[in-house]
C-alpha cells in the first residue's frame, strides 16, 4: 500500500466517522429570550400603508402591508448598518388580473423545497394562498403567480402561516387573533398546496391553546424557536411569546415578554441577526421600530 493511498483512506476513513457522529452540522439549539430591550430607533417606512408582517428571505427584509392595495416591499438590513433599512425599489402588489385578491396579508412565509405561503384576513375570514415565489417578483403582482387557493376554516380569527421546523419536520404554523379560546395549528404544506379548505383531511398535524391577540407568528431559526406577535390589550402595545415543540407536536410557551413603548398596535416582528430585532406597527409614522433582545445563558 503506497503512502498516497493510505493517505487517502485514511481521509476518507475520517470522513465516515465524522458523519457517523454527527459532527457534520450542528443543529440550532433552542435559546430562551432573557428580556426585550427598550427600543434604540424609530423609522418612517413608506409604501406599505397599514403595516402587518414581516419576512426575511435570501437575505433580504419583505414589509408587507394594507396600502392602495395588499402590497409586499423589499428591504436591504446591514449589521454594520443596523438601524437603518434601503429599500431595494421592488414592491409586489397583491393583485390579480387587477383584483385586490390579498387585501390585507397577514402572513407570507417561504421553504426551498416546500415554496411560499400567503395568508390573508378579511371580516375574520382566512385564506391562505400558495404562490410562485420566483414569478410573484418579476411580474410584481400575482397574475401568474398563484398556485392554489385555501379556505383556512378552522381558523377562529384569520389566518398567518409561517414555516416551522418539528421533529425534524418542516410544518406551517398559525394562530387565531382574539381575546379567548385561541389555538395555534400545525399544518402540512403538502397537503395544502392542493387541499381546498384547511378542514380537509391530512391538513391539521396538532393544535393547541394559545394566548390572545395573535397578530404574527415568526420562526426563528437560529434560535429554533416561534415567535408569537402578540399586543397586550386589543390593538394595542408590543408583545412576544416565544414557543418550542416537543416529540409529541405540544408546545411550550416562554413569556409572554413586554415592551413598556411604543404603545401603538404591533403587527409583525423578526430576529435580524446578532440580537437585533425588528417591529413593525400599523401606524403611519414610526412604524418600524428597531432593538435588540437578551437571550438567557
Amino acid at each position: 500500500m503506497t503512502r498516497q493511498f493510505r493517505a487517502v483512506l485514511l481521509f476518507l476513513l475520517l470522513i465516515v466517522v465524522i458523519h457517523s457522529s454527527g459532527l457534520q452540522a450542528a443543529e440550532p439549539v433552542s435559546r430562551q429570550v432573557e428580556k426585550l430591550l427598550p427600543i434604540s430607533k424609530q423609522l418612517t417606512i413608506p409604501g406599505i400603508g397599514y403595516g402587518q408582517g414581516v419576512c426575511l428571505h435570501e437575505g433580504h427584509v419583505y414589509l408587507y402591508g394594507d396600502a392602495a392595495t395588499g402590497v409586499i416591499r423589499e428591504y436591504n438590513w446591514s449589521v454594520d448598518e443596523p438601524e437603518e433599512l434601503g429599500y431595494t425599489g421592488l414592491e409586489i402588489r397583491l393583485t390579480r388580473n387587477g383584483e385586490d385578491i390579498a387585501p390585507h396579508p397577514t402572513g407570507l412565509t417561504h421553504h426551498p423545497e416546500f415554496g411560499t405561503f400567503l395568508g390573508d384576513t378579511v371580516n375574520q375570514k382566512g385564506t391562505i394562498f400558495t404562490v410562485d415565489w420566483e414569478t410573484m417578483k418579476q411580474d410584481r403582482n400575482l397574475d401568474r403567480a398563484v398556485l392554489n387557493m385555501v379556505s383556512d376554516d378552522l381558523a377562529f380569527n384569520g389566518t398567518r402561516p409561517e414555516f416551522v421546523r418539528v421533529n425534524d419536520r418542516w410544518l406551517i404554523a398559525t394562530s387565531d387573533y382574539g381575546d379567548e379560546n385561541n389555538e395555534l395549528r400545525l399544518y402540512d404544506p403538502e397537503r395544502l398546496k392542493v387541499a381546498v379548505r384547511s378542514s380537509a383531511t391530512g391538513v391539521l398535524v396538532n393544535k393547541q391553546e394559545c394566548g390572545p391577540w395573535v397578530q404574527t407568528v415568526e420562526w426563528v431559526p437560529a434560535w429554533n424557536s416561534l415567535a408569537l406577535v402578540q399586543n397586550q390589550i386589543a390593538g394595542l402595545r408590543y408583545r412576544l411569546t416565544f414557543t418550542t415543540w416537543n416529540e409529541d407536536y405540544q408546545a411550550t410557551y416562554y413569556g409572554p415578554y413586554n415592551l413598556a413603548s411604543p404603545v401603538d398596535e404591533l403587527e409583525g416582528w423578526a430576529h435580524l441577526g446578532d440580537g437585533w430585532c425588528l417591529y413593525l406597527s400599523s401606524s403611519v409614522k414610526n412604524n418600524v421600530s428597531i432593538g435588540r433582545v437578551e437571550l438567557a445563558e
